[in-house]
């Protein structure tokens, strides 16, 4: 570690400040807000899964907690126990309640008759002008068959290479998300 330019002190330039608590910003901020996190669900109750650390588990209670930087999804079949925890929670971490949860991660929720249904045409819209692909035409299979690729003359630039990548990232995450 060492003083940022600007701040140093002729005969003190070894010598750094030692934070006692995260600075929103700063790289370690991140760790520091998980860790408490995972602390507070801890005294709630909750373990996270070994498979995907942003899953919260009370199996007591038969609560699940997923949370995604600072967007927090709960769910369980007990709606009271529900309430009760998510009050706890809320006390703790100075946050609000906004209700039944209308969309999460660029997923629209329904729920209807017991049944929980995802969406994710408005993101997939938002992606579709973001690349202006509106005038993109569908096919029925990726390539037809009997096809022969033929070597590219030239390489691709750097911006068509981060274009691709793009447009494959946003498909992947609404395949995955849903």
């Amino acid at each position: 570690m060492e003083q940022p330019e600007g701040f140093k002190v002729k005969g003190q330039e070894g010598k750094v400040l030692r934070l006692k608590c995260a600075i929103y910003g700063l790289k370690q901020a991140a760790l520091a807000w998980w860790k408490a996190l995972d602390k507070s669900m801890g005294e709630l109750g909750f373990t996270h899964l070994c498979s995907d650390s942003g899953i919260f588990v009370n199996k007591d209670q038969s609560i699940i907690v997923i949370v995604y930087v600072d967007d927090i999804l709960f769910l369980g079949a007990d709606k009271k126990k529900l309430l009760n925890t998510k009050e706890l929670f809320i006390k703790r971490w100075e946050c609000r309640d906004l209700g039944d949860a209308q969309e999460f991660l660029h997923m629209r929720i329904r729920c209807k008759d017991g049944k929980i249904y995802l969406n994710q045409s408005a993101y997939l819209q938002k992606v579709i002008e973001r690349f202006n692909l509106q005038n993109a035409k569908p096919a029925p299979t990726p390539l037809p068959k009997g096809y022969q690729p033929s070597p590219a003359k030239e390489n691709a630039s750097a911006t068509l290479c981060s274009k691709y990548q793009q447009v494959i990232g946003s498909l992947l995450y609404i395949m995955l998300g849903t």
